[in-house]
């Protein structure tokens, strides 16, 4: 891609960020607006009123946040072609925007549950220690359809994984292990908050609603209602609980067991699920768990499965377009995600490659 791309690229961010910035400006106006007007109001008797408002605000602001998205998606691929071909180039390896790993490809990593929407693009294919790897952005994601009891069905989605995903082919052979990362320190700290902050919020908008709605179950009309539709609930309750049990059994991997290792730290930063246990202490020995701890701590999360000859790496998208800055800044920045990514990679596979040299030796036993 030349300059004069890279510039009329740039031309087109500049007015995508301005367009962005007013629909987010208009979305927190709203919603910000809405909570303080319903809290304010909370203790009028004439509350119920209120609740017009809260039904106009929120679809305009579902549409404003729809408007967003669309406008992003009008650039996202020119500007991630644009940023992420120069970084994958400079490391001599295949670039296709267009084309991806594909579901089947994931889904053997064993490192996520099946999703109900997937995609995948920027497919690069190279060479990392003289292993030949694919790697491509890939999105999975989760729908909930619930219908009400007026027959209308809403959608909720979410997300699984977002990030990118290396295949890299080895010599090894292994049964099967998986490591996912925990939330460590300051990443769970942080998680703690949100949860705490989301749920002061739910519990105002409930001590709200339910200061206005429980004295209608005093009305005659309301008990004899929730009288003849109590086996409904029940087998609403009932359902609900079936469905939970059934997708958590089908989400364990067949012939996988949760273990714990010696090393306390590990066990701590990683969930570890084997189908060999001996195999497991073999491939993760002091020396790979230490390597590992310390790039959890340094890079962050990611997750990681042997599966017979095909080591998998998963990484949580740890750059993100940002419209506020220049093209070329972002270019820069890619290019630093990627070395990072191979690196990490690179430095892992080394230090497993040194201990299956030991293992042929004898030296593990």
């Amino acid at each position: 891609m030349n300059q004069e791309e890279l510039n009329k690229i740039e031309r087109k961010r500049k007015t995508i960020y301005l367009i962005i910035q007013t629909l987010n400006i208009a979305i927190v106006i709203l919603f910000v607006g809405t909570f303080l007007f319903m809290f304010s109001n909370a203790f009028n008797p004439n509350f119920g009123d209120s609740f017009i408002i809260m039904f106009t605000t929120i679809p305009l602001i579902a549409i404003l946040i729809f408007a967003n998205n669309y406008i992003k998606n009008l650039i996202n691929k020119e500007i991630s072609k644009a940023i992420y071909e120069p970084a994958f180039k400079e490391k001599n390896t295949e670039f296709s925007y267009n084309d991806g790993l594909t579901l089947n490809e994931v889904m053997s990593s064993n490192l996520f549950p099946k999703p109900d929407r997937f995609t995948s693009n920027n497919l690069t294919k190279g060479e990392i220690s003289n292993f030949p790897y694919k790697a491509s952005n890939i999105t999975l994601l989760e729908e909930h359809t619930e219908t009400d009891k007026d027959g209308h069905t809403h959608t909720s989605t979410k997300v699984i994984f977002d990030g990118r995903m290396y295949i890299i082919e080895t010599p090894f052979n292994k049964k099967g292990i998986i490591l996912k990362s925990k939330r460590i320190g300051k990443e769970k700290l942080l998680n703690n908050i949100a949860l705490i902050i989301m749920l002061i919020i739910s519990l105002t908008i409930m001590g709200i609603v339910m200061r206005n709605i429980l004295p209608m179950f005093s009305d005659p009309f309301f008990r004899d209602f929730f009288k003849e539709n109590l086996p409904f609930f029940i087998l609403f309750i009932a359902v609900a609980i079936i469905i939970a049990i059934s997708s958590f059994i089908s989400n364990r991997k067949k012939g996988y067991r949760k273990v714990k290792l010696e090393s306390s730290q590990f066990n701590e930063y990683f969930d570890i699920e084997t189908q060999d246990q001996v195999e497991l202490r073999k491939t993760l020995t002091p020396a790979v768990m230490e390597k590992l701890i310390n790039l959890r701590n340094s890079i962050g999360k990611f997750h990681l499965s042997i599966i017979g000859n095909k080591i998998f790496f998963a990484f949580p998208k740890s750059f993100d377009i940002k419209y506020n800055k220049p093209i070329q800044e972002l270019v820069e920045e890619a290019k630093e995600s990627v070395e990072k990514e191979i690196e990490t990679i690179k430095s892992i596979i080394e230090t497993l490659k040194l201990e299956e040299e030991k293992i042929k030796k004898g030296m593990v036993s």
